[in-house]
């Protein structure tokens, strides 16, 4: 008896400092997210004002030392376009996402039914613990047109970024640098007519936001050529 006791009592003190340790990881997140969030209203998008150097050891990897804010992922650029068809840009999927993901991960922005205990589950630590490590963040910004169907479905208008992506060192909000950023559709895509389907306009989507990130691995490595980039790739648009 006295052994199943003290059993259980081991049990539950780990699970009490597992729950303590993901509270004090999301709550580090959190807070760096906020700072984020208030630095992305402040971004300088004059290009003659960007440094030119590049910056040793920046890593964008889960294991790294940077994070990519794009704060208008999952989000249309004109909630009535919901009325057409469209479905929102993301840039990266949640998992891959530290500034989506955090606020989630605290109750924040959970969509209906949802719980935020999935969002402080293995899948999604990796991009919490990114957050709270994070010493730099690249800010996406500028104009984002997602691929839209007419409402008789015999055509489409093809995505579109238009923006820049700008560099800064967190805690000293130290402007490090910048690079424009555009992305399409593939013209394979685009020349495409007539009989879209929901299953088609998602596709859409994931041709181009594989094309945003496409452009913006290329046009990091020629701004920043000794950043460490992450490897992701996605089977569709979902998340």
């Amino acid at each position: 008896m006295k052994r199943t006791f003290l059993a259980a009592a081991l049990v539950f003190s780990c699970a009490t400092a597992a729950a303590d340790a993901m509270e004090d990881l999301t709550s580090a997140a959190l807070e760096k997210r906020v700072a984020l969030n208030m630095m992305r209203k402040e971004v300088e998008v004059e290009r003659a004002k960007w440094p030119k150097a590049d910056v040793p050891g920046l890593d964008f990897t889960k294991t790294g030392n940077a994070v990519i804010v794009h704060h208008e992922s999952g989000q249309l650029s004109n909630p009535l376009d919901t009325l057409t068809g469209a479905v929102p840009f993301k840039l990266f999927h949640m998992k891959d996402d530290p500034y989506r993901v955090t606020p989630r991960a605290r109750g924040i922005g959970l969509d209906k039914g949802e719980d935020k205990a999935k969002y402080r589950s293995d899948e999604y630590k990796p991009a919490l613990q990114q957050m709270q490590r994070a010493k730099y963040a690249l800010f996406v910004v500028g104009k984002v047109q997602e691929p839209k169907v007419d409402l008789g479905g015999k055509s489409f208008t093809p995505g579109k970024l238009e923006g820049s992506a700008v560099l800064y060192e967190i805690e000293s909000k130290k402007l490090l640098g910048g690079f424009p950023l555009e992305a399409r559709n593939s013209d394979k895509v685009t020349s495409r007519t007539g009989g879209y389907t929901g299953q088609e306009l998602d596709a859409l989507m994931h041709d181009f936001e594989n094309n945003a990130r496409a452009a913006l691995w290329k046009a990091m490595k020629a701004r920043f050529p000794s950043a460490k980039q992450p490897t992701i790739a996605y089977l569709n648009s979902k998340e």
